[in-house]
This record gives structure tokens, C-alpha cells and sequence, in this order.
């Protein structure tokens, strides 16, 4: 190699401007690379510590929140307007010469239970849950052996399409009860120890108290919107049905 010579001192000099290109190139590419793997790092790092972000395209289900619900205490709140529970009118007995006792018909019935008295206002067929059978009235000492009389309450299960349990399904009881407004929420599962897995229960009161459909119990999501239509019930003063069973079995 001669230093001197004019063509080989050219050659060298594009030799260099080719590599230093390549070598801008690269380093373009290297850039922009570690500039995404950043971006894609606090990325995951976002998703992690709050994965229900908008830019997330693959969020987790919503779970509703526990809402922890004292035994017999309430909240004082106003039931909408628009829920008036009614009775059914009562049966005209027809002229005869032998007098017949008018017949009081509340439907439906529950052929256990021919007193109990429930109905489901408003009834909306398109909400995913709907009550499961009819609502039975029966002694607290079904589930609960050994205690007494100085308890009142409702409860339940909730299950899928297959009667699977439902656990962590939000339900909320409403009405009037011994002169006071009633208020009350709980999940599915909190009572898993006397009605299986998904089982909840709400506590009114500790001695059986009559009502006459001023009480009711229904499914909700997370923002309070319906699941379920509210199924209204009566309680009863006496020790043999001063626990409500009222279940829910998901429908769609």
C-alpha cells in the first residue's frame, strides 16, 4: 500500500463515509429500540399498579366491593316512590243460602308455606338473575341448631346457569320493618358456614316481628344497578317461620 498514491488515499476515504454511515444507522435503530422497550417497560409498569386503565385492551373483571353490614343495624333511607307494595284482593264469596267465609288468595303460593306471601315488582325478564323456586318461611333453627326464638332474618344462596355457587354477588334488602327503615347489604359467601358457598344473610332483628310485604331483597351489580327484579316478602311474629329463605339462580 502506498500512502502516497492519490486513488488509494480516495478509496480510504469512502471506505470510511460508507462504515460511518452503516454506523449511523445502527445507532438510529438502537435508539429507537431501546426507546420502545422503554415505553413498552412503563407500560407494564402502568398496567401493574392499575391494570383497569383505558389503554389497557384486556381489563379484569370488575369484583364488587364488601360492604361489611352490621347485624341489625340499618341505614335510614327513603324507598323510591314508584314501589307501593299491594294484596291481592280478597275472593267474593257467592250468594247462597249457606254463608261462605270470603277466601284471601295471594299469589303465588308456596304449598309449604301457604301464608307467605311474595312477588317480584317490577318484573323485568331480561336481567341475568331471578329468584330460584318459591320463598319458604321456616324456624331459624333449620340452620342454626341450638339457638333460640330471639332471632329474625333473611337469607339464601346465589348460583349460576349450571347451580353452581355464585360468590361475591352484591345483595341488597330494603323496606320497613318493627317501624324503621331498613337499609342493608351483603355479598354471597358471607354466610357460607349455614347455606353453602354462596350463601348471605341479613339479620332484622333479634324476636320474630309480623310485616306485611314491606320488605325486599335483590341482586345488584357494583354501581347498585339491578341484577335481579326485587322480590318483596312478609315476616311473622311466630318462632316456626322467623327465617325467610329466599334464593337466586342466574337465568341468562
Amino acid at each position: 500500500m502506498r500512502f502516497s498514491d492519490p486513488e488509494e488515499i480516495e478509496s480510504r476515504f469512502k471506505r470510511r463515509a460508507r462504515q460511518r454511515r452503516r454506523d449511523v444507522t445502527w445507532n438510529l435503530l438502537t435508539a429507537v429500540v431501546l426507546m420502545m422497550t422503554i415505553a413498552l417497560i412503563g407500560l407494564y409498569l402502568v398496567l401493574f399498579s392499575n391494570p383497569y386503565v383505558a389503554v389497557n385492551p384486556f381489563p379484569p373483571p370488575t369484583m364488587p366491593v364488601l360492604a361489611a353490614a352490621s347485624p341489625g343495624t340499618a341505614t335510614a333511607v327513603r324507598l323510591p316512590p314508584t314501589w307501593t307494595p299491594t294484596v291481592k284482593p280478597t275472593e267474593t264469596p257467592q250468594p247462597s243460602t249457606t254463608s261462605i267465609a270470603p277466601t284471601v288468595k295471594t299469589e303465588p303460593t308456596n304449598t309449604d308455606n301457604p301464608l307467605l306471601f311474595f312477588t317480584e315488582e317490577p318484573e323485568d325478564t331480561n336481567l341475568p338473575y331471578a329468584i330460584e323456586g318459591n320463598p319458604a318461611a321456616m324456624a331459624n333453627t333449620v340452620f342454626h341448631p341450638g339457638e333460640g326464638c330471639d332471632w329474625q332474618g333473611v337469607a339464601g344462596r346465589v348460583v349460576d346457569l349450571q347451580g353452581r355457587p355464585m360468590v361475591g354477588v352484591v345483595l341488597k334488602l330494603t323496606g320497613l320493618y318493627d317501624g324503621r327503615t331498613v337499609d342493608m347489604t351483603t355479598l354471597s359467601g358471607g354466610a357460607a358456614a349455614w347455606y353453602g358457598e354462596s350463601g348471605y344473610e341479613f339479620v332484622l332483628g333479634d324476636k320474630p316481628v309480623s310485616t306485611n310485604v314491606t320488605l325486599a331483597v335483590q341482586l345488584v351489580d357494583q354501581a347498585l344497578m339491578p341484577l335481579s327484579n326485587r322480590v318483596i316478602f312478609s315476616t311473622y311474629e311466630t318462632c316456626d317461620k322467623n327465617l325467610i329463605l329466599i334464593n337466586f339462580k342466574q337465568v341468562r
